[in-house]
């Protein structure tokens, strides 16, 4: 199919770009003159926060100029710009309306502030005199990180392979012994790697899947833990119909999907074991302790001693690998006097001490109840100004994928979560800054409904405090902190328990022998993925939250199964290289 050009003469350039600069301050003289209500003012403010700060911010997402691309590529980005120029405005909002300031001419400037800097500064993909232009696709790595090696694949009918200048063609690599020609390996038996698993089943590929059932769930999570998330949004995605949460918890008599209660963790690692035995019964309940880049594919080492050879390996390995403990706790650590939550399955080991809990989510506030409960001394350090609970789902259904007005696929509660997953794909285009200031904002901290009453009140909360250092002696921890107006305060405690989540960092995976490891393209230590969800190695997939930095925070959720499985599988099953 043809594609006509778009024309855009060089010398309308930088009028355009200056009139998308002066937008968001027309925007706010119609506010600041117009009368309220009026069809002039409404129709330029929307037109403005519609459009404009999502325009501006694509310069630095896309930076290619429009008149060599096509049709397709404008619609895509209009699109894109009309999906960030609502998370911008989203964002700007709920942060002045949790601190009490909101007015809309705040809202206003600060949106036309942003839109002006985007618009007026030069992009990152500027060219300069002399320089190889650059395609799209091919966004700078970040500072500190290692430039891409050149990908030896065949690439898709209709493009042209590009080839690293001095090198050689890319040569096809060997198929292998023919019994392992084709396969592919799945590491990782929980949702991500189950659903991965029933998705390529269908495509149909030669499959081989390996790891313990749900073993990050039943080995890393705090016995007596529910999740937050309600059944709709907790259920592996499959190809299949009847094998969701609800249908589980049906077949076994418990509670059904439009029940509001929680989900017990004991249930939820018994739904998962009853999803793999009836929809992945070849699972090999072994671990694989290496993987290493061989002739036809890639070699995995098994803890059995066997050494399979996989053309294409997806890895689904969970979070824990990637646990974050902060900077000032490692010394702690160390002595024994910090650790991880996920380092714990059973807090009544904390009985009677003195526990601080770091974080302000639902891991921390979770495990600091759970302590509590355990008749330890918890106290919950949280650098927000407060603490926040999701709002309960109404009366009479349970399914909170569905409620109306702004939701996300957790529920309510999120709506800037609801926002980015809804164009994974798009989200993959934005500038990997802005992809990892979206990660770490987005949701929000906060508790689930059904906690506040277990917590509020029952345990100290210190709120607005930034841990400065932590100072081990004497089989305790003087935690030094200050409040948000730079006041200093300090507390004794018995161990510190971080409840500060997980940030992917792909040298931290022993899993991967160095050599491969080294040859993965990353930025901020996560692996560039293809649409595809595949690495710059070519047959090495990631899923579940090492492809959140690519595809946004829905990857860090088990609602993210079915967009990751899909994508993936397709990739997979059409032998895609990019």
């Amino acid at each position: 199919m043809t594609t006509l050009p778009v024309s855009l003469p060089p010398r309308w350039r930088w009028p355009l770009r200056i009139a998308l600069a002066l937008s968001g301050w027309l925007a706010l003289a119609a506010t600041l003159t117009l009368p309220d209500a009026g069809v002039w003012r409404t129709l330029v403010v929307c037109v403005f926060l519609l459009l404009c700060p999502g325009f501006a911010a694509t310069r630095w997402a896309r930076p290619a100029p429009w008149h060599e691309r096509g049709w397709p590529f404008v619609v895509e980005t209009a699109f894109l710009a009309v999906l960030l120029s609502l998370c911008l405005s989203v964002l700007t909002v709920e942060s002045f309306y949790l601190s009490g300031t909101f007015t809309t001419t705040r809202v206003i400037i600060t949106l036309a502030a942003i839109t002006s800097l985007l618009a007026l500064l030069p992009t990152p993909g500027s060219r300069r005199p002399g320089a190889r232009p650059t395609a799209p696709d091919d966004a700078p790595a970040p500072p500190g990180t290692r430039p891409a090696p050149v990908a030896d694949s065949p690439h898709e009918p209709g493009t042209t392979a590009r080839t690293a200048p001095g090198t050689s063609p890319a040569r096809p690599r060997s198929p292998g012994p023919p019994s392992d020609r084709g396969t592919v390996a799945v590491v990782g038996a929980g949702p991500y790697g189950l659903a991965t698993a029933c998705h390529l089943q269908a495509a149909p590929v030669r499959l081989r899947v390996f790891g313990q059932t749900m073993e990050a769930w039943r080995a890393h999570m705090p016995d007596g833990m529910l999740l937050q998330t309600g059944p709709a949004a907790s259920a592996i995605a499959t190809p299949r119909h009847g094998y969701a949460l609800a249908d589980f918890r049906a077949a076994r008599g418990l509670a059904g999907a439009d029940d509001n209660r929680p989900v017990p963790l004991a249930d939820y690692v018994d739904y998962g074991r009853w999803f793999q035995e009836h929809l992945v019964p070849e699972l090999e309940p072994c671990r694989v302790r290496r993987i290493r880049a061989a002739e036809g594919g890639f070699r995995l080492l098994l803890d059995s001693g066997e050494e399979p050879l996989a053309a294409s390996v997806v890895l689904a390995t969970g979070a824990v690998p990637y646990a974050y403990v902060p900077r000032t706790l490692r010394a702690c650590a160390e002595e024994g006097l910090a650790s991880h939550t996920s380092q714990h399955r059973d807090l009544r080991r904390f009985t009677g001490e003195r526990v601080a809990v770091i974080g302000a989510g639902q891991s921390a506030l979770e495990c600091a109840t759970l302590l509590h409960e355990a008749r330890a001394l918890p106290t919950v350090v949280a650098r927000t100004s407060a603490v926040v609970f999701d709002p309960p789902p109404p009366n009479g259904t349970g399914d909170r994928s569905r409620l109306p007005g702004p939701g996300s696929p957790l529920g309510r509660g999120h709506p800037l979560l609801g926002a980015v997953s809804r164009g994974g794909a798009a989200y993959r285009r934005l500038p990997a800054p802005l992809r990892m200031e979206l990660l770490r904002t987005i949701p929000r901290p906060s508790g689930a409904w059904w906690l506040k009453e277990r917590a509020a009140g029952l345990f100290p909360i210190l709120c607005g405090r930034t841990l400065v250092c932590a100072e081990p002696g004497y089989g305790v921890v003087r935690l030094r902190l200050l409040d948000e107006d730079g006041r200093p305060e300090d507390i004794v405690v018995d161990h510190v328990l971080a409840a500060t989540g997980y940030r992917v960092d792909i040298r931290r995976m022993g899993l991967l022998d160095p050599g491969l490891r080294q040859s993965l393209r990353v930025f901020a230590g996560a692996p560039v993925l293809t649409s595809g969800f595949e690495s710059s190695t070519p047959g090495l997939y990631f899923t579940g939250l090492a492809a959140a930095p690519s595809f946004g925070p829905l990857l860090r959720f088990v609602a993210g199964t079915g967009f990751a499985a899909r994508r993936l599988t397709a990739a997979v099953s059409a032998g895609k290289r990019r």
